[in-house]
């Protein structure tokens, strides 16, 4: 944040701005450092000391002078910096960790997906449903999919009470074949 008071700061057209302005924005530059201890990016510093500095030239331009500089100066940079804050960029790039965090919070986090014990249990899964017929296997997708009897029993053009049996024996299946496959007996 160093540069923000070593270069020459500018209005929206490029041209420098009042050397009284200036003078004065760099004078806040270390109150604003203490005041906004997160915003360490010097593009972003430099762009709200210019807005800050555009406003003031153009209040002046309007009212007159201001009588107390520095207290206004002040103000107009705080409230711009909070604008700058609030804004939705700001709120996601704060949101974003960068690339080491990133990579410390991953390596942290535990898969559910890709695990040993997951890779088992979707094989085992497979092995089970290729034991199925086709319309076994359908029930059992539309079951997990989340359609209630009613519904699959409607599409199928049947009685909710075959599609209750029909999956009452899958899951007989499914419970038979899990206890052989403990006991060492192939599917």
């Amino acid at each position: 944040m160093e540069s923000v008071g070593k270069q020459t700061l500018l209005d929206a057209d490029g041209l420098p701005l009042d050397p009284r302005i200036a003078a004065v924005l760099r004078e806040l530059l270390p109150r604003f450092r203490n005041r906004f201890l997160t915003l360490d990016d010097e593009v972003l510093v430099s762009e709200i000391f210019e807005e800050a500095g555009q406003r003031i030239r153009d209040c002046e331009a309007v009212s007159g002078p201001v009588n107390n500089l520095t207290a206004y100066a002040w103000t107009t940079v705080v409230n711009v910096a909070r604008s700058r804050l609030r804004h939705s960029s700001m709120r996601m790039a704060r949101a974003t960790l960068d690339s080491k965090a990133s990579q410390a919070v991953l390596a942290a986090m535990k898969s559910r997906d890709g695990t040993p014990e997951q890779i088992e249990a979707d094989i085992l899964l497979d092995e089970l449903l290729a034991t199925l017929t086709a319309e076994e296997r359908a029930l059992c997708m539309r079951k997990q999919s989340g359609f209630s009897s009613r519904e699959i029993a409607k599409e199928q053009g049947t009685s909710v009470a075959r599609v209750d049996t029909l999956f009452y024996r899958i899951k007989r299946k499914f419970r038979d074949a899990l206890s052989n496959k403990r006991t060492g007996a192939s599917l």
